[in-house]
C-alpha cells in the first residue's frame, strides 16, 4: 500500500519518464512551497543542503519504491518503471502544472530560480551561498520529534541554530525513519550539528508501562526528579555546553508536559541555564 506522496512520486515520473535526482528534489520542493500540494495529506519536508532544498524522506521513498520494482535509479537519476495509481484531481492538476512549467528549464536554470527566490535554502550550498548562516546562540531548547518527519525536525534545529543535539532517550531507537541513533547522528553531521546520546538521562521503558493518566505521569516524574540527584555530573556538563553553544534536548513526545525533557529543562533552569521548553 502506497501513501499519497509516494503515488505523487510515481505519477510524476510516469509523466516525465527519467529525471535527475537533483531536479526531482527541486521540483517537489516547488510543488510544496508554491503549489501547496500537501493540503490534506503529509507531503515531504525540505532542509537546506549542498545544492539547495533536499528531502531525506523523498529519497527514502525512492529507495523503497525501487525495492518494489516501481522505479529504477542510478547514481544521478530516477526512472519510472511501472505502476498507475489514482490521485485526486486537484493533486493531478498540480503535477501536470509543474511538468509543464519546468519542461523548458534545465537543472541549472531550476537551481538558479530556487536560489534567487529561496535564499534561506542556500546556507549550506556548495554552489552559491546567497545568505550567511551563523550559529550565534547559546542556551537550551527542548524538542520532541513526535509528528515530525526527519526533515521537519532537522529544519527546526537549523532554524534554532542548534550546535549540539543531546538525545536523552534511554534507548535511542525508533521505527520512525531517521530517528535511530546512528542514522540521526549521520543526518545531523551533514548539516553541521553534533549529536550526543545521554542514555543515563533517559527513563527506562519498565517505568513507562501503563501510563494512562496525568497522575501516572506525575508519579513517574517525581521518581525521575529523585534519580537526577545521582546525575549531577551530566547536568553540569549540559550547563557548561549551553553556556557557550546552543543545545537541544531531544526526546519523543510532542507535548513536554508528558516528557521527561521538561524535568531536565526545569532542573537546568535552577542551575542557571537559559532554557526554552517546547
Amino acid at each position: 500500500m502506497l501513501n499519497t506522496r509516494q503515488k505523487c512520486l510515481i505519477n510524476y515520473l510516469d509523466k516525465v519518464g527519467n529525471c535527475s535526482k537533483l531536479r526531482l528534489a527541486k521540483i517537489f520542493f516547488l510543488m510544496d512551497r508554491e503549489g501547496h500540494i500537501g493540503r490534506g495529506f503529509k507531503f515531504y519536508g525540505f532542509i537546506p543542503y549542498k545544492f539547495g532544498p533536499y528531502s531525506y524522506e523523498l529519497f527514502k521513498d525512492i529507495e523503497d519504491l525501487e525495492e518494489k520494482g516501481l522505479l529504477s535509479t542510478n547514481k544521478n537519476s530516477v526512472r519510472y518503471n511501472k505502476g498507475k495509481f489514482s490521485l485526486p484531481p486537484n493533486i493531478t492538476m498540480i503535477l501536470n502544472k509543474y511538468v509543464k512549467d519546468t519542461n523548458g528549464m534545465d537543472d541549472r536554470e531550476l537551481i538558479e530560480h530556487i536560489y534567487k527566490k529561496y535564499p534561506q535554502y542556500t546556507i549550506f550550498s556548495e554552489i552559491d551561498k546567497k545568505i550567511e548562516y551563523v550559529r550565534d546562540r547559546n542556551g537550551i531548547i527542548t524538542v520532541g520529534y513526535e509528528g515530525l518527519s526527519i526533515d521537519e525536525f532537522l529544519m527546526r534545529l537549523i532554524q534554532e541554530k542548534v550546535q549540539i543535539l543531546v538525545d536523552v532517550r534511554k534507548n535511542p531507537w525508533s521505527m520512525k525513519f531517521g530517528y535511530k541513533k546512528f542514522t540521526l547522528k549521520s543526518f545531523c553531521k551533514n548539516v553541521g550539528i553534533e549529536y550526543i546520546n545521554y542514555p543515563s538521562l533517559g527513563i527506562s521503558g519498565v517505568h513507562r508501562r501503563n501510563l494512562k493518566s496525568k497522575s501516572d505521569y506525575d508519579v513517574l516524574f517525581i521518581r525521575f526528579r529523585g534519580e537526577l540527584i545521582q546525575k549531577e555530573n551530566e547536568l553540569i556538563t549540559l550547563k557548561q555546553m549551553a553556556d557557550k553553544k546552543r543545545i537541544a534536548l531531544m526526546c519523543f513526545e510532542q507535548d513536554p508536559a508528558f516528557c521527561h525533557r521538561r524535568i531536565l529543562g526545569e532542573e537546568l533552569v535552577k542551575m542557571g541555564s537559559e532554557v526554552t521548553i517546547t
